[in-house]
């Protein structure tokens, strides 16, 4: 078996946590929540590269950090933070249909970087992810919310779903084209450029912002603050660093017109985190668009293993 599907797998499940954690963390506000999780995973990344740094493992040209820069910049600040103002603007539901299709947008985005396989062969899965993800959530697409929050929470939705598929193809070129960068080096180097970018937007809205700033509920210990520092510890330790460690390993086995049908487990298990949450069991429809986007995976997989089949020089008798 492809060690690249276990690894893929155990980062779509950690990644799954994003849709759940920051519903727990009442009382902050995006921006805060995006900066406690991206503090986390730049201080863990910082650590680790303090020690790496002693032992003489992680040492690496200006062109590495240069592109550590720009992808934590897109996939960490960027991404992230839209997410949850998607969240809070929208509804969950409508935030997952429209990230659920990322797998769809690198699929095609990554397949015309590299022409793996023909495009008819990503026709099907991706009309069965599109089926899949309609059952699932078009009986929570009614919202609450004013047009105008609606609008911008939407927005915040097709930005995060730009930024993450260029971002998931972008890194699994680099690495593929790059073996001497190791996953976990990688995973940490984008971790500091990640707490380098969170120091900067801390000093910009210190600058600018400070009178309009309350730090009244860091000033003292309350059931608040806690979750709000456990739930950024868990985004940044293990959502962040774990996660990016173990997409970056499946990076190295897989084509990334699979690794982006693949991404539609994170949407996969966080529709699962939800369900273990409310402790109820999914409805019928929910459950059968479930099994479509199962399905749909299967469906890709079996289609481009096929098609590299087809595509190998025959061996000479």
């Amino acid at each position: 078996m492809n060690p690249g599907y276990i690894f893929a797998l155990s980062a779509c499940f950690i990644w799954g946590l994003i849709f759940i954690i920051p519903q727990f963390m009442d009382g902050f506000t995006a921006m805060e929540v995006a900066l406690g999780r991206n503090l986390f995973y730049g201080l863990i990344s910082a650590l680790i590269f303090c020690k790496s740094k002693v032992q003489g493992t992680c040492r690496y040209p200006r062109i590495v950090w240069q592109t550590a820069l720009r992808f934590s910049l897109i996939s960490t600040i960027g991404y992230y933070t839209c997410v949850v103002l998607a969240l809070r603007y929208s509804s969950p539901a409508i935030c997952v249909l429209i990230l659920g299709i990322s797998p769809i947008a690198i699929s095609l985005y990554g397949n015309w970087k590299e022409k793996e396989t023909s495009y008819k062969n990503l026709i099907i899965p991706s009309l069965l992810l599109l089926v899949g993800l309609g059952l699932i959530n078009i009986p929570y697409l009614e919202t609450t919310t004013s047009i105008s929050s609606y609008i911008l929470g939407i927005a915040c939705c097709l930005f995060s779903l730009t930024a993450w598929s260029w971002y998931v193809v972008a890194n699994l070129r680099f690495l593929q084209r790059h073996p001497e960068v190791r996953s976990s080096d990688w995973s940490t180097l984008m971790g500091v450029s990640t707490l380098f970018w969170v120091m900067l937007f801390a000093l910009f809205i210190i600058v600018f912002f400070s009178p309009a700033i309350s730090l009244d509920q860091y000033a003292t210990p309350n059931p608040a603050l806690l979750k709000f520092l456990s739930g950024s510890a868990v985004l940044g330790m293990l959502c962040s660093w774990v996660g990016a460690f173990l997409w970056n390993k499946a990076c190295l086995f897989l084509p990334v017109s699979l690794a982006g049908q693949l991404t539609i487990f994170e949407t996969i298990f966080g529709v699962v985190f939800v369900y273990i949450v409310e402790q109820r069991l999914p409805p019928l429809l929910e459950t059968l668009g479930l099994l479509i986007l199962l399905g749909s995976v299967v469906w890709g997989i079996a289609t481009l293993q096929a098609s590299v089949k087809r595509t190998l020089p025959r061996q000479c008798p």
